[in-house]
């Protein structure tokens, strides 16, 4: 008598995507009708958060704005394929580990000194050598005899290090040269994040729109990624650029020494950012067999837009959380961000989860990332600047780098470390971040009692 196995696929409600959707959406166009600056906006000027600024940085903000969209998607068609890429390739598990270890270890370094290395050039030539690389590796993996080349891994890691930081760097520098308004600045922050993830969805659309079969030996989705990196490239060179006297190596290390390295406020700033880099890393990594442990079946390519749209959900939240109308400062929202994604993470890690608890967990988890992101932009701004942003940001990736190459290389080997402790160091991380934050809070407001007693 033959065993019959019954199993059920697991499928996302159809209406988790027009709810999101929805919920995003309102967040952006109704901040400012309630903003304080709602009488400006009836005064004449227009309340969208894409029209605001003055005539030459607004031009500047759309472009800036698209081009950063562009990018996005590049790194999206980049990641697209996952852990079927390394399958198609002909790589197991632990040689996956492997091969991710080492391309970790071998931009460990250059990914440290990418961002001094911007700050010396200046963040608009930063950004054209973004577009150099995702050019070669676009062009590269474009023909599938070279698809599974060592020094993809290798650039790719090296150009995702420069994303993070170049392109903000270079709108803060329009910023000041123009002479903005601050708030104009944070509300360019959010709508970055909020344009990268739905860029993130675009990519995988065009991605199944492009993709072909491998027995032609050209794949059309790298191929459109290099385009757009000539693009890319072309628009920047022609583009206006602003001037930056380029200070000598030792007067640059002293005042890092100064203002990163020997200042609490940009420290913790470092360790929050670098703790956000490493679960995200690790729910890279982990979110797709965490779901489907124990043999549970789910259609993944249909989940993870939705924990995108979850991100743009929390990014669009982000300007009804700081002003004079907020109502709570800006570092106290971040810290609830901090403790409610550690929060998610640790019952992932420490309890076991039917499918559908797990995608709302980690929802919570991308909407606390959403909303993170730009807040840790606006805090760099206020306590760090400009001409070291480049290099904080490329230590706090160093340092998260250096974790996830660590674990990496545990992994590569038969007795490595659980899934379980990954994510739950992970999360520790997250909730360590959210009091040093809270510290910063306090820090300030100490520092403003001392100010009035004197």
């Amino acid at each position: 008598m033959g065993v019959v196995i019954e199993w059920e696929e697991w499928a996302l409600t159809p209406l988790a995507y027009p709810l999101l959707s929805a919920a995003g959406l309102t967040a952006v166009l109704l901040p400012p009708y309630f903003s304080a600056t709602a009488a400006a906006h009836a005064a004449g000027s227009s309340p969208s958060p894409f029209d605001a600024g003055a005539g030459p940085f607004l031009r500047f903000r759309r472009a800036f704005l698209l081009l950063f969209a562009l990018a996005s998607v590049v790194e999206g068609i980049q990641s697209v394929f996952g852990e079927d890429e390394f399958v198609r390739c002909g790589l197991g598990r632990e040689q996956m580990a492997a091969r991710l270890a080492a391309t970790a270890a071998a931009a460990l370094f250059p990914g440290a000194i990418s961002g001094v290395i911007s700050d010396k050039i200046g963040p608009r030539r930063a950004c054209i050598f973004y577009w150099a690389l995702q050019l070669a590796v676009g062009a590269l993996k474009s023909f599938s005899a070279l698809r599974c080349a060592w020094i993809n891994n290798f650039i790719l890691a090296l150009a995702s290090s420069l994303f993070s930081f170049c392109f903000e760097a270079w709108l803060v520098v329009e910023h000041e040269k123009q002479d903005q308004k601050q708030d104009l600045l944070f509300d360019t922050f959010w709508l970055m994040t909020f344009f990268e993830s739905v860029s993130l969805i675009g990519s995988q659309e065009i991605t199944n729109v492009l993709v072909s079969n491998d027995d032609n030996g050209f794949l059309l989705p790298y191929a459109f990624a290099a385009t757009v990196s000539v693009v890319g490239i072309l628009y920047i060179r022609n583009a206006s650029s602003t001037t930056q006297h380029a200070s000598a190596i030792g007067s640059y290390q002293k005042s890092f020494f100064a203002h990163v390295l020997r200042d609490k406020r940009v420290l913790i700033l470092v360790l929050a950012q670098a703790s956000i880099h490493f679960a995200v890393s690790a729910f890279w990594f982990l979110w797709a067999p965490t779901i489907v442990a124990d043999g549970r079946y789910a259609q993944l390519s249909v989940i993870y837009p939705c924990f995108l749209a979850s991100r743009m959900l929390g990014t669009a939240g982000f300007p009804w959380f700081y002003g004079a109308t907020a109502p709570c400062q800006n570092e106290d929202s971040l810290t609830i961000a901090y403790i409610g994604a550690g929060l998610a993470l640790s019952i992932v890690a420490y309890d076991y989860q039917e499918i559908g608890t797990l995608v709302i967990l980690f929802c919570i988890f991308h909407a606390c990332v959403g909303f993170i992101l730009p807040s840790l932009a606006r805090l760099r701004t206020m306590y760090l600047p400009n001409e070291l942003r480049g290099g904080m940001m490329s230590f706090s990736l160093s340092l998260a780098n250096a974790a996830i190459f660590i674990f990496l290389l545990q992994d590569s080997h038969p007795r490595s470390i659980a899934n379980s402790t990954i994510l739950g160091l992970a999360s520790c991380g997250l909730l360590g971040a959210g009091g040093c934050v809270h510290m910063l809070r306090r820090w300030r407001k100490h520092t403003r009692q001392n100010a009035r007693s004197l």
